[in-house]
């Protein structure tokens, strides 16, 4: 899924890395830079270690809460990036719209791609609040839905600005 976002952006941000598979992924479909945090220590150590293989990848994996760590990364980007929030459950509760409020005042580009894993599981009946939150960061903001998961639910929320042209 995520190979189809290399095209407009090498940067990957993700919030939540539990046991560091996603991190693989953005690897391997491409990603130059990939930025990482989680509240629990093993699974940063886990995702660290899954990383080392990955030399031609320029990887951030922090300890620390996604508001935080997003404070600290999203002043400093200056291109599109591929953004997976997945920080919620595992005891953090659900920070999704504190991060979309911080992608809001603090990213300087305003077409990242977004995408919002456990849609089915965190936001089943607020699908409309999250795009409208989503649509104050862009107005052009367009959704898909994608299928992660043999059970047939729509997992993945994903936004994007077609480029003109």
């Amino acid at each position: 899924m995520f190979e189809r976002y290399t095209s407009n952006s090498d940067i990957f941000v993700e919030t939540g890395s539990h046991l560091g598979d996603t991190c693989v992924k953005a690897a391997i479909a491409g990603y130059k830079k990939i930025y990482s945090c989680d509240i629990n220590k093993s699974y940063v150590m886990s995702t660290r270690q899954k990383m080392k293989s990955y030399n031609n990848v320029e990887c951030d994996i922090q300890h620390n809460s996604s508001e935080e760590f997003l404070k600290e990364l999203l002043p400093t980007l200056e291109t599109r990036v591929t953004f997976w929030l997945d920080a919620h459950g595992w005891g953090g509760g659900c920070p999704t719209y504190d991060e979309l409020a911080l992608i809001d005042s603090l990213c300087r580009v305003r077409d990242n791609n977004i995408l919002i894993d456990d849609i089915h599981l965190f936001f089943k009946n607020d699908i409309e609040k999250l795009q409208n939150t989503i649509l104050k960061i862009n107005p052009n903001y367009t959704f898909t839905f994608e299928v992660l998961h043999a059970d047939g639910s729509d997992n993945v929320m994903i936004a994007t600005v077609e480029e003109a042209g």
